[in-house]
């Protein structure tokens, strides 16, 4: 049952904001047009790669291929598990919080 509460950014979170992030501005990407390409608001865009907000994964999706970089490269953690067959990459798996109604709109 939804408790209204927004979860909190953990370092999963921070790191893929911080990725997203630099990756924008090293292309010479404007926030506000990748916003605008996957359906976002610029401030909601701003707020999560400043990791204040989360990412849904069908966000995270959207702004990955607006940026032209893969979803398995910015989802990457180093000293995490590694995945069977996957060879030198470290990945990291995200568990939502149990109350998390996975997704931010309306949550101020």
């Amino acid at each position: 049952m939804p408790t209204g509460r927004t979860p909190e950014p953990g370092s999963l979170s921070r790191h893929v904001a911080n990725l997203l992030a630099v990756e924008i501005a090293r292309r010479g990407l404007r926030q506000t047009d990748v916003a605008a390409q996957v359906g976002m608001s610029a401030s909601q865009l701003s707020r999560v790669l400043a990791a204040k907000k989360v990412f849904t994964i069908d966000q995270l999706d959207a702004v990955c291929r607006a940026v032209g970089i893969p979803i398995g490269q910015v989802v990457v953690m180093p000293g995490r598990r590694r995945w069977p067959g996957s060879g030198a990459v470290d990945i990291a798996v995200s568990k939502a919080p149990q109350d998390d109604r996975g997704a931010d709109e309306c949550d101020g």
